[in-house]
């Protein structure tokens, strides 16, 4: 069984929520959704607005200058996969 669009739309605005509220090592925390801030968020909206529309599973590395860290994601389509 797959996840239907509205969940999908749930599972990325989960991930903006943690994106907007990034805790740093030093305890202060970023907006690592802020496109002015941050170079990637062009591509990953481009994707998520993919995933929501289109019944297909996403996965892949993004690279966030900001943080200096590749951040591997997977958007699955498949309700037994989180």
């Amino acid at each position: 069984m797959n996840y239907s669009q509205t969940e999908r739309l749930h599972i990325v605005l989960d991930i903006v929520k943690k994106l907007k509220n990034y805790k740093l090592n030093t305890g202060n925390t970023i907006d690592l959704y802020n496109s002015s801030l941050c170079s990637f968020i062009t591509d990953f909206k481009i994707i998520t607005n993919k995933y929501i529309k289109e019944e297909k599973e996403y996965k892949g590395t993004l690279y966030f200058e900001e943080i200096n860290k590749n951040i591997e994601y997977i958007l699955p389509i498949k309700i037994n996969k989180k």
